[in-house]
C-alpha cells in the first residue's frame, strides 16, 4: 500500500486553485471542468474538489505541513498576500479560504517541545 493523493473539499475550486498556485506555489497538473483540480508540490498530489469543507480548530483538525527553510520569511510573504498567519512556539499556522489548516516548518529543526506543549 502507498499513499496516493490528498483530497480537499473546497467551495470554489477555481478560486482555491489560484490561492494554491499563486500564493503557495503549487503547480497545476489537470483542471477537470473547474470541478476537480489536480495540483502538485514536490512530488505530492493535491486534489481540490467541489464540496463542503469540514474544519475545526488547529489541534482538532488535519493540517498540511509545508517545509520551508525560513518559516518567518514565508509567514511574512503570506501576510503580504492577505493571509492571516498565527505563530505558535516555533511554527507558523494559517488557513486557506476554506478553513483548511497549514503549518510552516523547517524539517531540520527540532519540534518535539512544540508537540509536548500541545499534548
Amino acid at each position: 500500500m502507498k499513499a496516493g493523493h490528498i483530497e480537499l473539499p473546497v467551495k470554489d475550486p477555481v478560486r482555491s486553485m489560484k490561492f494554491y498556485t499563486e500564493v503557495l506555489g503549487f503547480k497545476l497538473d489537470v483542471n477537470q471542468d473547474n470541478r476537480f483540480i489536480w495540483l502538485t508540490s514536490n512530488g505530492y498530489t493535491l486534489l481540490l474538489r467541489s464540496g463542503k469543507p469540514v474544519v475545526g480548530e488547529f489541534n482538532a483538525s488535519p493540517n498540511i505541513c509545508l517545509y520551508v527553510a525560513d518559516s518567518a520569511r514565508v509567514a511574512r510573504d503570506l501576510a503580504a498576500h492577505g493571509v492571516q498567519v498565527l505563530e505558535h512556539s516555533s511554527c507558523f499556522h494559517f488557513r486557506d479560504q476554506d478553513g483548511h489548516w497549514f503549518q510552516l516548518a523547517n524539517p531540520g529543526e527540532d519540534h518535539s517541545q512544540d508537540a509536548a506543549s500541545d499534548a
